[in-house]
């Protein structure tokens, strides 16, 4: 394929399968706003949230690892592609797989998965459909891309554990994703960026990294500035306020537990204190009380 800079020029002439929920307005981790930038300015570097950034690399990794226990499991060979794919129809749909299956229109994403996040998120029963949206949609959008029946997704679960998912072909699925990157690619060939989504978590990253320092230039604001500074000011005032709230219930319940490890509620759930020494490596040693709740099973907190 190229050098790397090849094929990161190369994608940003199209939709890839890991651009698929940004495109359609539906991912937690970039607004279409930041992926029309990266599709419009070639200096414009991806944006990575720094809890994200080494779970990627990690993910990187550990795809060859997913691949090989995967293909050994179901006795099967994998093919991998080292170019793009490219929709037959719609030239700005483009694919990057991480493996296709040798003999059947079948596709595999590997994906390196944190145990407490599986565990507690929005994965069902292994087998099933059932993955976090992100991942169904690039799953959908390689199905779109390759015209295949079914895509598999390999789930590498806190690294010592692999479940497997079934994303088969749907039509309207299909029809839904491949009309949404037509409506966000369309903005990139008008040069029109999307609006963006200021209550997304990547809007001040973003932001920040469009405008990294000043000119020592005065601007007049508009005066839907002054009506947005009062409500900064005023969520921020609750935001304290309730923080203010729950550190004092926090308190409360300290001073009620006194120098007990557990304090069980009548609910069922309950809090402990233990004592946290952590050694000095990067940082200094220190000492702390590790203060939580955990909910008994079933019952409300």
């Amino acid at each position: 394929m190229g050098s790397r800079d090849e094929w990161l020029a190369e994608r940003r002439k199209g939709v890839g399968g890991s651009d698929a929920a940004a495109a359609l307005g539906q991912s937690r981790h970039k607004t279409m706003f930041a992926l029309y930038q990266e599709k419009t300015d070639d200096t414009f570097d991806a944006l990575v949230l720094p809890d994200q950034a080494e779970r990627m690399r990690f993910g990187q990794r550990m795809e060859q690892v997913i691949a090989d226990e995967y293909a050994q499991r179901y006795g099967v060979k994998l093919r991998r592609h080292n170019r793009l794919a490219y929709h037959p129809k719609y030239g700005h749909m483009l694919a990057n797989y991480d493996r296709t299956i040798d003999g059947r229109r079948e596709g595999l994403e590997a994906k390196n998965v944190d145990a407490l996040s599986y565990r507690f998120g929005e994965w069902g029963e292994p087998g099933s459909d059932e993955i976090p949206p992100e991942y169904m949609l690039q799953c959908a959008h390689y199905l779109a891309v390759s015209g295949y029946d079914v895509w598999h997704l390999a789930a590498c679960i806190g690294g010592n554990r692999l479940e497997v998912y079934h994303v088969e072909r749907d039509a309207e699925m299909i029809d839904l994703i491949e009309q949404g990157e037509a409506d966000f690619w369309a903005y990139v060939e008008r040069r029109e960026a999307p609006t963006l989504d200021y209550r997304h978590p990547s809007a001040i990253p973003l932001l920040r990294r469009m405008y990294p320092s000043t000119n020592g230039e005065t601007v007049t604001l508009p005066a839907e500035a002054e009506a947005l500074h009062y409500a900064r000011l005023d969520f921020a005032e609750q935001s304290q306020l309730f923080e203010n709230g729950a550190d004092a219930a926090k308190a409360r319940i300290l001073h009620l537990m006194g120098e007990a490890s557990v304090g069980l509620l009548p609910n069922g759930g309950g809090y402990t204190r233990r004592i946290i020494e952590r050694k000095a490596y990067e940082v200094g040693a220190m000492k702390y009380v590790d203060f939580r709740f955990s909910a008994k099973k079933g019952a409300t907190q």
